[in-house]
C-alpha cells in the first residue's frame, strides 16, 4: 500500500468513527457507506479493522458502536487540557520573574506541539508558537523531553529523525553527539542549545509520577536580553517544572535527564 492510500484508509475509518459516534443505537455497513460515501467492500474491511483494533463492537443486530477505547483518546484529550489549566499560574509566575516568554510543550510522537504560551510585557515578543510542531531533538523543549525517555527509545527516534528537515544545522543531534549533550543537560539540569540565530531557549522538565516526561518548560527571548542570564533562567525554568510536577502529581520532581 503507498503512502497516500495509507492516508485515504486512515481518513476514512476516522470518518466512520465519527459517523458512528454520531448514530444512535449504532450503524450498519451499509449505513456507514451512505452516510461517509465510501463503497460497502472498503467499509466492510475497516469496520473489521476498528473492531480488531478495539475501537468498535458489533452488535446482534449487524450494527457497530463505540467502545470505551474510543473514551482513551478523548481523555488524553482531556488531560491535556488540564495540563494547561495546571500549568498557567505557573508559566504566568514564571514569565513575570524572568521577563520573558514561556511555554509549555508535550510530546506527539516523535515530535513535540506547544500548548501554552504567556508573553511578557516586553517591546519585543515572540511570535505566537501555539500548536507549532518540531522534531524532538531540534528544540530545548523536545531535547528536555528526549533526554527523560529510555535509552533505546531516544536511540529510536534519533534514528527516525535523522532526515527530518531543521530549520537550524547545529540543532542536529546524532548519536554521537547525543551522549554529550545528554550529559550536558543532566548536569545543568536544563537544557540550552547554543544557536546562531537571534533568539535564546531554555527549557525544563515536568515529569509524571513514573519520573517520565509530562511537559516541557521553554524561556525564549532575544539574545541581547538573556545570553547573560542563560543558568539564572535554566533554574527558574526547572524550578518552575518542578512545581508543575508537585501540583499535577503531587509528587517531587525527580533529577534527571532535563
Amino acid at each position: 500500500m503507498t503512502e497516500e492510500a495509507r492516508h485515504r484508509a486512515l481518513a476514512r475509518g476516522l470518518r466512520i468513527l465519527e459517523a458512528v459516534a454520531d448514530g444512535r443505537g449504532g450503524l450498519t455497513v451499509t449505513e456507514l457507506a451512505e452516510l461517509t460515501g465510501t463503497d460497502k467492500s472498503s467499509v466492510s474491511r475497516l469496520v473489521a479493522t476498528l473492531v480488531d483494533l478495539g475501537f468498535l463492537a458489533r452488535l446482534g443486530n449487524r450494527r457497530v458502536v463505540l467502545t470505551g477505547r474510543v473514551l482513551s483518546l478523548a481523555k488524553g484529550f482531556q488531560k491535556q487540557y488540564n495540563l494547561s489549566e495546571i500549568a498557567r499560574p505557573y508559566l504566568k509566575e514564571l514569565c513575570d520573574v524572568v521577563g520573558e516568554t514561556v511555554i509549555l510543550t508535550i510530546r506527539q510522537g516523535d515530535y513535540t506541539v506547544s500548548i501554552e504560551q504567556i508573553d511578557p510585557e516586553q517591546p519585543f515578543r515572540m511570535v505566537p508558537h501555539i500548536g507549532n510542531l518540531a522534531p524532538l531533538h531540534a528544540t530545548a523543549a523536545g531535547r528536555a523531553i528526549l533526554f527523560a525517555l529510555p535509552v533505546v527509545e531516544q536511540h529510536r527516534i534519533l534514528d527516525n529523525l535523522r532526515d527530518a528537515p531543521v530549520e537550524h544545522p547545529e540543532v542536529r543531534l546524532d548519536r554521537e553527539s547525543w551522549a554529550r549533550e545528554l550529559e550536558l543537560a543532566r548536569s545543568r539540569g536544563y537544557v540550552w542549545i547554543p544557536r546562531t540565530d537571534d533568539v535564546e531557549r531554555v527549557a525544563a522538565l515536568a515529569q509524571d509520577r513514573n519520573g517520565l516526561p509530562l511537559a516541557a518548560v521553554s524561556v525564549y527571548g532575544p539574545k541581547y536580553r538573556m545570553q547573560s542570564r542563560v543558568t539564572e533562567l535554566g533554574r527558574e525554568a526547572r524550578a518552575t517544572a518542578a512545581k508543575m510536577s508537585r501540583a499535577a502529581y503531587g509528587i517531587r520532581a525527580r533529577e534527571h535527564g532535563q
